[in-house]
């Protein structure tokens, strides 16, 4: 790193930083700093760690906010196909618009289904052994967000509709205070941002290969370029939270501010923040 112009003050704290991390896995971190295989002039070990200790805090901030809203989709999912459906509902392939997708998501949880058994989950041991299949309320406690969203992004819109309900998918959303075209984007979406953040991978400056669909005033927020970057991310949780835990959001976004200024010489133009980041996240 230093042959290559990184100004490093510290080697011992560097060497130590590298034996905990991997030098592959901290090279992500100082892409911006680089041009022409060398680093910029100016550039040190200093600001590769404060990059690194931003998407870490960032990542543990995404989880946290994250969690609420799966368990939220497992409960409205599953509340609302057995009351509209039927408890085995969600395992008939003529409730969903694609049949291959409907396989392959089937597929994704019966292996699910059948790890929970072997490990001894209580409601799936029980209902495996006397029903030989899971009603859909013990079935989303052991699916995987992934799962759940291409079952939710599948459904077909009149499955569970009649005289006096709007079907599955529509019900799903209303509990999220927002339309199905937008809850199917933003689910499929944060399962990407959250098995980032579950598995330590680097959020800082990285391309989304899955992007949200955002509402219109949010569009506004963010240049056309940046739409497969960060922060519609926090957009998008901005806008769930607002709608199901408004007092919660108060608290998140707060926290959030704290710890982007813990790193104030971290550039947060890789990400796709704009200039009035706090404005659009609603931070005072």
């Amino acid at each position: 790193m230093e042959g290559r112009d990184l100004a490093v003050a510290d080697k011992e704290f560097a060497i130590a930083r590298l034996r905990d991390l991997n030098y592959y896995r901290l090279r992500g971190y100082w892409l911006t700093l680089e041009r022409d295989d060398s680093f910029v002039e100016g550039a040190s070990f200093d600001d590769v760690w404060e990059i690194y200790q931003l998407d870490r805090e960032l990542r543990m901030w995404l989880w946290r906010a994250i969690v609420p809203i799966e368990i939220k989709l497992r409960t409205q999912f599953a509340y609302h196909f057995a009351h509209l459906c039927g408890a085995g509902a969600y395992l008939d392939a003529e409730n969903y618009r694609s049949r291959s997708r409907f396989e392959k998501a089937l597929s994704n949880f019966e292996r699910e289904r059948d790890r929970s058994r072997d490990q001894g989950v209580p409601c799936v041991v029980h209902n495996m052994a006397k029903y030989g299949k899971l009603p859909v309320w013990a079935a989303v406690e052991c699916m995987s967000l992934g799962t759940l969203s291409m079952l939710y992004g599948n459904l077909d819109p009149s499955t569970g509709a009649n005289e006096g309900s709007k079907g599955v998918i529509a019900a799903v959303a209303d509990a999220f205070g927002t339309k199905s075209y937008y809850l199917k984007s933003w689910v499929h979406h944060l399962t990407t941002v959250r098995n980032i953040a579950a598995h330590h991978d680097r959020f800082y400056n990285r391309v989304m290969a899955i992007c949200p669909s955002l509402l219109k005033r949010d569009e506004r927020c963010i240049r056309r370029r940046d739409a497969n970057k960060q922060f519609p991310s926090f957009l998008v949780i901005r806008r769930i939270y607002e709608k199901s835990w408004p007092e919660e959001w108060e608290s998140l976004r707060s926290e959030l501010a704290s710890c982007i200024d813990r790193h104030p010489s971290v550039d947060l133009s890789p990400m796709g923040f704009p200039k009035d980041w706090r404005g659009a996240l609603g931070i005072a």
